[in-house]
């Protein structure tokens, strides 16, 4: 059987899985939900479960206009997918072919990479600052002709740093023949989104999850918005049919009909979780790079060592890869989880002081 040279060539991307076993550690390294869904989630699964439709395929109801109503857009300008790593290749798909270039600052969310190459497309990246700032102009000079695709993930992930509302909008207007798409996977923590340019401009495509603030990551459910109904027809060519499992639609739904379960989940998290965090680790002079979401870098004076004496003392976090393998990435958990995690940092760090 004759496999792609490019598939043959191409590394796998294989996050750090294994081991992650939320009964021995406390998981911060991955940037999920602290804490399971609610009861409601789990009720809506057990009543799904006791109707006895397994053996049938997926019917999905008034999902599309209940999650509308959340995004406040049209449904016709909404798909959901398995996942935003779905929603991603679907977009790729539509707008990319072999030769042709994408631009997407790096360091960034590693999927992007890995189906542009599988796709054949060159990915043409500048480097976040060294304050791990945005390098719009930098990426201004990346675009060529070439160029069918723009990508901006706001805020970005690993760095956690974002893009302004009026960067997004003036490449908008700068590249009206260009799709820009704009990954807002953090949306509910940083009450941050571009939506309101939507209407404005018709080359602009947004992704979310549930994998974040929803906590449904096991369950895979993400979506897109496009301005154009037209773009939204076209994908809909390339998602199958049932690509998405009625145990993420039933838990999607149980979740956005009971905001008030999740959302003081969120509010502490930013509000007193991540403070603590921040405030602590400038007390003790432990560099991190103020970020805009759940999670930010951290840069001890040795990251491999410190992610490995965490991991000793039951918290895991999250080692990164060049450019910055200097850091490591954690996100903030509840503020109990969090006392947790500031006793143990702090025995680490006065044991490497020994």
């Amino acid at each position: 059987m004759k496999i792609r040279d490019t598939i043959l060539q191409l590394g796998e991307y294989k996050p750090p899985l294994e081991g992650r076993n939320p009964d021995h550690y406390l998981l911060l390294d991955f940037n999920e939900s602290p804490i399971p869904p609610p009861a409601s989630v789990k009720k809506a699964l057990a009543t799904y479960l006791e109707r006895n439709q397994l053996h049938i395929y997926p019917s999905y109801g008034n999902f599309l206009e209940l999650l509308a109503d959340y995004v406040e857009v049209d449904k016709e300008q909404l798909i959901f997918t398995n996942g935003s790593d779905q929603a991603i290749d679907l977009v790729l798909r539509l707008f990319l072919e072999p030769g042709d270039e994408m631009v997407l600052a790096k360091p960034g969310f590693g999927m992007f990479f890995q189906l542009a190459a599988t796709l054949e497309v060159q990915v043409r990246s500048p480097e976040y600052r060294e304050d791990m700032s945005f390098p719009f102009e930098e990426l201004l000079e990346c675009v060529s002709s070439k160029t069918k695709l723009i990508v901006v993930i706001n805020p970005n992930n690993p760095t956690g740093t974002s893009i302004s509302l009026t960067m997004i909008e003036e490449l908008l207007c700068r590249f009206p023949h260009l799709p820009i798409l704009v990954d807002e996977a953090y949306v509910e923590f940083t009450n941050t989104t571009c939506l309101s340019l939507l209407n404005q401009y018709s080359n602009l495509i947004i992704i979310r999850t549930f994998s974040k603030a929803f906590a449904i990551p096991s369950l895979r459910l993400g979506y897109i918005i496009g301005h154009a109904k037209e773009v939204i027809q076209h994908l809909y060519k390339i998602r199958g049919p049932y690509d998405v499992n009625m145990f993420a639609i039933i838990a999607a739904k149980a979740q956005l009909e009971n905001p008030q379960e999740w959302k003081p989940v969120i509010e502490e998290i930013m509000t007193k979780s991540k403070p603590l965090v921040e405030q602590t680790f400038e007390e003790w002079g432990l560099k991190y790079y103020p970020a805009d979401g759940n999670f930010m870098l951290v840069e001890p004076p040795n990251a491999p060592q410190m992610v490995q004496d965490l991991q000793q003392e039951g918290i895991l976090v999250r080692t990164m890869r060049p450019p910055i393998e200097h850091t490591f990435r954690m996100n903030f958990g509840m503020l109990e989880q969090t006392h947790f995690f500031l006793e143990r940092c702090n025995l680490v760090l006065a044991k490497n002081k020994r």
